[in-house]
């Protein structure tokens, strides 16, 4: 049976989340119910998130905005920052299928009601919308399987700090690490070795299929917009997807604690590995696996019609 997700990500600042997010509506495995939308600028998410469904024809996918500030706070109106990259995809409502009437947290929650035991979290953007959902309607996402999460940098060849999707709201990592929902964290540096190259952007330029061509157009905004953009995409939020598949990384179980700090300061993040404890730990991809998990991405993306 296909895997049932809930992705949750903060789509149009860097370019992983619009390609794995592709990858995953794309690919039999997984069962899309619901994409919801985080930081600063979600209405701006929330239309690129909804471009894409049209692009995979799968508009009937709801869309959830969700919290544009990092907890406490409960706003879920955010003023554009500049790390939006990809704005330019969709800069208005013009034929995009309507936004859910639910906000992001219960969206997760009443998906996850209707799945009980199911439904996997995959978090590929500061972690608010989790959190947030966890407090605030605990009877629902009680019933998650799981939450699968990109964050941290850690693992034998890496020194352990708080990564960039933590970083941005510890108090919510925090949340999640103390939760009653199974955490599973892994390294932001897990995809490595499967980094797209400038042939595989040639494919998806010269193909003349609506989602490769809004991936292409996605890339360019990127290269162009994005300050520290490097000189092909990344996909470090494929690794969520590629630990679900199995068979790709591996994760073994662990202790992950989350310090809170004064405001400015990014706060800390401990990992380590314990056969009791309540988390998993994920690993990199080897080496030798990353050109065949790119290889994978790259022929579903390019494979797919609406």
């Amino acid at each position: 049976m296909p895997i049932k997700v809930i992705i949750d990500t903060d789509i149009g600042e860097d370019i992983d989340d619009i390609l794995v997010c592709a990858f995953a509506l794309v690919s039999p495995e997984f069962d899309v119910l619901g994409i919801t939308v985080t930081d600063c600028d979600v209405r701006a998410r929330s239309r690129i998130a909804r471009k894409l469904l049209n692009a995979v024809g799968r508009p009937e996918i709801p869309v959830g905005r969700g919290y544009a500030r990092c907890m406490p706070a409960s706003e879920r109106e955010g003023k554009p920052n500049d790390g939006m990259s990809q704005t330019d995809l969709a800069p208005d409502e013009t034929d995009l299928p309507p936004e859910s009437p639910l906000a992001a947290d219960e969206l997760i929650a009443r998906l996850a009601e209707q799945h009980p035991g199911e439904v996997s979290l995959i978090t590929i953007g500061m972690t608010s919308n989790a959190a947030q959902a966890l407090l605030r309607y605990p009877e629902g996402t009680a019933k998650l399987k799981q939450i699968v999460t990109n964050g941290g940098n850690f693992g034998p060849d890496r020194e352990t700090s708080i990564g960039w999707n933590l970083r941005y709201d510890p108090v919510a990592a925090a949340v999640l690490a103390r939760g009653p929902v199974s955490w599973v964290l892994l390294p932001e540096n897990a995809m490595t070795a499967a980094r797209p190259d400038q042939a595989d952007v040639a494919r998806l330029r010269a193909s003349a299929e609506p989602l490769p061509r809004l991936l292409a157009q996605a890339i360019d905004l990127w290269t162009t917009n994005k300050r520290d953009a490097g000189p092909t995409p990344h996909l470090s939020d494929l690794n969520t997807f590629a630990w679900l598949l199995g068979g790709w990384l591996e994760a073994e179980p662990g202790r992950v604690s989350v310090t809170v700090r004064p405001h400015g300061e990014k706060g800390g993040l401990e990992v380590r590995p314990d056969p009791d404890g309540p988390h998993r730990l994920g690993r990199p991809v080897p080496s030798e696996k990353g050109p065949a998990l790119r290889e994978l991405l790259m022929s579903r993306l390019l494979a797919a019609r609406p």
